[in-house]
C-alpha cells in the first residue's frame, strides 16, 4: 500500500511539474479552498462540508455529505511582473504574462491545469469514511535574457552560472485518509492520516553557488527534478447549534514532515528540508432560511515556523553592504550557507486569511455562490530579493460559483476566482551605483495577479 501510494504521488508530481510554470497557489502557496464549491465561497469549508473533499477543509465535516465522489481541477492565468535596478545588473524588468495577453518577455505557457478529487462513503449513520486529493505551490520561469546585447542576468550577478531561464517550482499533493465520527446530535469528530509528496525545480540560480553562497559545491540549481514524500495528521470538530442552523468547525494539520530535497540540499536551509507548514481554521456557517447560508473561515498558516520558507533573506540596510545572512552578522560559517541550519530563506511571515462565503439555493436545480478571500502578503519589503523568484505578493480575491443538478445523483459545479494585483516594492542589498551607503533606495519590486476557473463533477449514490 505505502509503495501503491509513493507511485501514485510520484506519478502526479512529474506530470504537474512538467507543466510550464506558473505561481498559482495565492494563500502564499496554499490555495484558497478545495474543490471549486469551496473555492466559489472564497475557499470556505471548515464548518459545513459540501462534497467529496470535505475532509481537505475538516475531516469531521464529511459526516453530513452521504455517500458520494467529486471530481475537478482549476485552470489558472497568471500576470506576473518583477524589477530590479542596481550597480551590477543595470535596469532589469521581467514579465511573465498569460496567453491572453501579448508580451515580449514570456517564457512558457501560464495556462494550466491543477486536478482534485475526493470520494467520501456513508459506512453508518455515525461513521463515514473518505479521502481527499489536493493540491498546492508555485513556479515561476522567467527569460534572463535581456534585449539590446546586455549580457547581465536577473539571477547572474557579473553574468555567471549562465542560463536562459531562472525560476522554481514547487508541487505539492496531499491525500488525507479521513474517518468523521458523530458523537451525538450535536457533536462530530474527524481525524485524518495525510500521505504527502512534493516535486521542486530550479533553473539559473547558479550565481549564487560562484557568488560562494552554498554551503558546498552542486546541488544549488540546474539538478532537475527532485521527490520528497512525508506525512502529517488532522483533527477536526463540528458542532450543530439553533436547531441545525449554525454550524461550527475547527480544523488543525499538524506540520506535515518531509523528506530533504537532496538534489538541493545547497539551496534550502537545514540541508533540503521543505516540510509543508502547520495551519489551523475556526468556522462558522448560519442558515437564514432554505434557500441562504452564510458561512466564515479565519485560518492561521504558520509558514515562518519552516525554516526554509520563513530564515530572512539578505537585507539592505547593512551599511558594509557585505553581511549576506542576518541570522549570522560578522559570521561565514557552513551553517550560515545557502542550505545550512542557518541558510537563508524567503523571510515569509505567518499569514492569517479571512474568508467570506454565501449559497444561494435559487431552486432545485440551481445553486449560486459568491465569496471573498484576504490574506497580508508574506513578504515583507525588507525580503523581496530572494521572492523575486516566487512572489506570491496576492492579498484580496473575489469567487463566484454556482452548480446545477442534472438530476438527484449527478451535479456540475464551477467557480470563478479573480486574485486582484498587488505589488510589494522593496529594497535588495545590491543597490544601484550611488546609492547612499546609510540609507538604501526601493530598487525592486514584485507584482502579480491572478484569474482561474474550476469545474467539479459531483456523483452520488
Amino acid at each position: 500500500m505505502k509503495l501503491f501510494s509513493k507511485r501514485i504521488i510520484a506519478a502526479a508530481i512529474i506530470t504537474g511539474i512538467s507543466i510550464p510554470a506558473t505561481s498559482y497557489a495565492t494563500n502564499g502557496f496554499f490555495l484558497i479552498g478545495f474543490g471549486a464549491k469551496s473555492r466559489g465561497m472564497g475557499g470556505v469549508g471548515v464548518a459545513e462540508g459540501v462534497d467529496g473533499l470535505a475532509a481537505a477543509n475538516n475531516p469531521a465535516t464529511m459526516i453530513d455529505v452521504g455517500t458520494r465522489f467529486d471530481i475537478g481541477g482549476d485552470i489558472f492565468f497568471a500576470d506576473m511582473r518583477v524589477t530590479h535596478s542596481d550597480g551590477t545588473l543595470s535596469e532589469t524588468v521581467i514579465q511573465e504574462k498569460s496567453d491572453f495577453e501579448n508580451t515580449a518577455f514570456s517564457y512558457g505557457g501560464n495556462i494550466f491545469l491543477l486536478p482534485n478529487m475526493g470520494g467520501t462513503y456513508k459506512f453508518s449513520d455515525d461513521i463515514t469514511v473518505g479521502f481527499a486529493f489536493i493540491g498546492a505551490g508555485l513556479g515561476t520561469q522567467f527569460n534572463q535574457k535581456l534585449p539590446a546585447g546586455n549580457t547581465s542576468y536577473f539571477f547572474n550577478f557579473n553574468g555567471l552560472g549562465g542560463d536562459d531561464k531562472v525560476g522554481i517550482k514547487l508541487l505539492q499533493v496531499q491525500i488525507p485518509l479521513s474517518i468523521a465520527f458523530r458523537i451525538n446530535k450535536q457533536h462530530t469528530v474527524g481525524a485524518s492520516f495525510v500521505i504527502a509528496g512534493q516535486g521542486f525545480e530550479a533553473w539559473g540560480l547558479g550565481a549564487f553557488e560562484d557568488l560562494g553562497f552554498g554551503a558546498t559545491s552542486g546541488n544549488l540549481s540546474n539538478q532537475g527534478t527532485d521527490i520528497s514524500y512525508g506525512a502529517g495528521i488532522r483533527l477536526g470538530w463540528q458542532g450543530k447549534f439553533i436547531d441545525n442552523k449554525l454550524k461550527v468547525g475547527v480544523n488543525y494539520s499538524s506540520r506535515t514532515y518531509m523528506t530533504k530535497f537532496d538534489d538541493y540540499k545547497n539551496l534550502f536551509a537545514e540541508q533540503g528540508d521543505f516540510d509543508i507548514p502547520e495551519n489551523y481554521a475556526l468556522g462558522i456557517a448560519y442558515n437564514f432560511n432554505p434557500k441562504l447560508n452564510i458561512k466564515f473561515d479565519i485560518q492561521q498558516i504558520n509558514f515562518n515556523d519552516v525554516a526554509s520558507i520563513g530564515n530572512p533573506g539578505p537585507l539592505a540596510n547593512d551599511p558594509s553592504r557585505t553581511e549576506f545572512n542576518p541570522l549570522c552578522p560578522g559570521e561565514d560559517t557552513i551553517e550560515c550557507k545557502l542550505g545550512g541550519n542557518l541558510g537563508m530563506g524567503f523571510g515569509w511571515t505567518n499569514q492569517t486569511v479571512y474568508k467570506l462565503g454565501s449559497e444561494f439555493h435559487y431552486n432545485q436545480k440551481l445553486t449560486f455562490r459568491a465569496g471573498l478571500n484576504y490574506g497580508e502578503a508574506t513578504i515583507k519589503k525588507d525580503q523581496v530579493l530572494f521572492n523575486l523568484i516566487a512572489p506570491a505578493t496576492i492579498e484580496k480575491h473575489l469567487t463566484v460559483g454556482a452548480t446545477y443538478h442534472f438530476s438527484e445523483d449527478i451535479e456540475l459545479s464551477m467557480s470563478y476566482v479573480h486574485a486582484f494585483e498587488n505589488t510589494i516594492t522593496g529594497q535588495t542589498l545590491f543597490q544601484p551605483s550611488g546609492a547612499p551607503i546609510n540609507s538604501p533606495v526601493d530598487n525592486a519590486s514584485l507584482s502579480m495577479k491572478q484569474r482561474s476557473l474550476g469545474f467539479e463533477l459531483g456523483i452520488k449514490w
